[in-house]
């Protein structure tokens, strides 16, 4: 298989499929390579971590709104979240920027002040990258961290319940309000959708105590939306799932704004919360767990067979729920 020569006809998973088959793997010490939230090699007793997320202006970000004490956690925060999905820890991190002549030496001192205020947050170690000019502005982030057992998207199995670690819908109401004009700082309401979209936060303490107590099966974080994100998980398990309508995690904040919710919920992404799925045979002593503990977690389906996604209504009606999250080649 090969991608389309059409640019119009590329999409992330046909690339990633393609490059799965070009650079599949040799050695027993990569556990995994090309594919999943993060790369898992082994290194003697405990795994090794990397991920790489890449921010380009005017595709993950608008130059003129985003302030840059924001992009820079942000950037950091983005990448972080795939190791919360692995249930790892980060340790170090590298930035390569491209800077055009609309960076100044202000924009550059809050960028990365934001930069410090994530590696301190989350005990990280910036430790290199690269600097180059750039027609537009680009951000590459690197972080490396480490996982004693770290949980794939691979491992659901038909039967497993479906858990999202948030409510969903708020980060994309925020870039739908930026779109409109508005901005931070007039309303608290607003501030806190557009702060969702804009400094997401990601799930690593959740991530590695769902690994450590041994609860999930699988795991992946939300980054291109429900629709997109799960069926990438069940597409690697080789399994379907169904989503329950009336159980769906939408925002009760957002539904005041919005008659669209549903689709914000399924579709919107940028929520950076966790999927993952849980065994029945696990989900008393899931749920005791939770409670004890206090979280806030949404269980909104179940994994099945046939490989295929489905929205199911109480009534016991069902429809195929096709991906509409972010496409970068869209």
């Amino acid at each position: 298989m090969s991608p389309n020569n059409q640019f119009k006809d590329f999409n992330e998973d046909s690339i990633i499929k393609f490059l799965q088959q070009k650079f599949s793997s040799s050695t027993a010490k990569a556990l995994v390579g090309i594919g999943d939230d993060t790369a898992v090699i082994k290194t003697g007793k405990s795994y090794l971590l990397l991920t790489k997320d890449l921010l380009i202006e005017n595709t993950h970000f608008i130059f003129k709104v985003h302030p840059p004490y924001l992009l820079g956690r942000k950037c950091l925060n983005v990448n972080l979240s795939d190791i919360a999905a692995m249930g790892g820890k980060p340790n170090y991190c590298l930035i390569g920027l491209g800077l055009s002549n609309k960076v100044d030496w202000a924009w550059l001192q809050e960028f990365f002040a934001g930069v410090e205020s994530a590696t301190r947050e989350f005990g990280l170690e910036l430790v290199g990258g690269d600097l180059s000019r750039s027609s537009t502005v680009m951000i590459s982030v690197t972080i490396v961290g480490k996982s004693k057992y770290p949980v794939l998207r691979s491992g659901a199995k038909p039967g497993d319940l479906v858990y999202v670690s948030g409510h969903l819908g708020e980060a994309a109401w925020g870039l739908k309000l930026l779109k409109k004009g508005y901005s931070l700082g007039k309303n608290k309401e607003i501030d806190y959708f557009i702060h969702r979209f804009l400094d997401p936060s990601p799930n690593l303490k959740l991530g590695q105590q769902l690994v450590r107590q041994n609860f999930i099966s699988a795991m992946i974080d939300l980054s291109d939306g429900l629709s997109t994100d799960l069926r990438r998980l069940c597409q690697v398990s080789h399994c379907g799932a169904e989503l329950w309508v009336d159980q769906l995690p939408s925002s009760p904040l957002v539904r005041k704004f919005t008659s669209r919710l549903r689709d914000l919920t399924l579709h919107g992404g940028e929520d950076y919360h966790l999927l993952f799925t849980v065994p029945a045979s696990r989900e008393a002593v899931f749920t005791r767990w939770q409670k004890k503990n206090k979280y806030q977690l949404f269980c909104c389906g179940r994994i099945i067979e046939k490989n295929e996604i489905y929205l199911v209504w109480p009534t016991g009606r069902r429809e195929v729920l096709r991906p509409r999250g972010f496409r970068h080649f869209a």
